[in-house]
């Protein structure tokens, strides 16, 4: 099972996403309770497009083990690719409390508050990513398109070059 796993990994990091679901099928055929093979299945769906099925993937990692906090925050980027930012912003919360040094969960969930024109508590996010990883210039854009759309000036173009580096 180890080089199964080994094998399915591989495949999801190198963006191989249909051999990547293939891999974990045949890994849940062996362990269906398996909550992190479910996660990752789940991930190579969302790249492919599948959310429905990544949803159904996500929601049993989560039923599997509620305390697994990658699997609320890739279900909440599910969700806001299906354009349901409310549902998004539940689970990048719960991701949080379970692990409130998430930088990838806070950015996240400022994407999505950007998204629905709540600008003061996305930036309040991105703040807190920041201070979590200050080398990602990404938490650094975001924060600048919202300053941008509250009309700061002076704070967009300081991030703007910030996310250069």
């Amino acid at each position: 099972m180890d080089g199964a796993l080994n094998s399915a990994q591989q495949a999801l990091d190198s963006e191989n996403w249909s051999k990547a679901v293939e891999l974990y099928d045949l890994i849940l055929e062996e362990t269906p309770a398996n909550f992190e093979a479910l996660n990752n299945r789940g991930y190579a769906l969302q790249q492919l497009g599948q959310y429905k099925r990544a949803l159904a993937d996500f929601n049993r990692a989560i039923e599997l083990n509620p305390n697994y906090a990658i699997a609320f925050n890739n279900r909440g980027r599910t969700w806001s690719q299906l354009g349901n930012e409310q549902k998004a912003i539940e689970d990048f919360s719960q991701s949080l409390k379970v692990n409130p040094k998430s930088a990838a969960a806070l950015n996240n969930r400022g994407c999505a508050y950007s998204n629905i024109g709540a600008s003061k508590e996305a930036i309040r996010d991105f703040d807190r990513a920041i201070k979590l990883d200050s080398k990602n210039s990404n938490f650094y854009w975001n924060r600048a398109q919202a300053f941008k759309v509250l009309g700061n000036k002076r704070a967009y173009n300081k991030d703007i070059e910030r996310s250069k580096h």
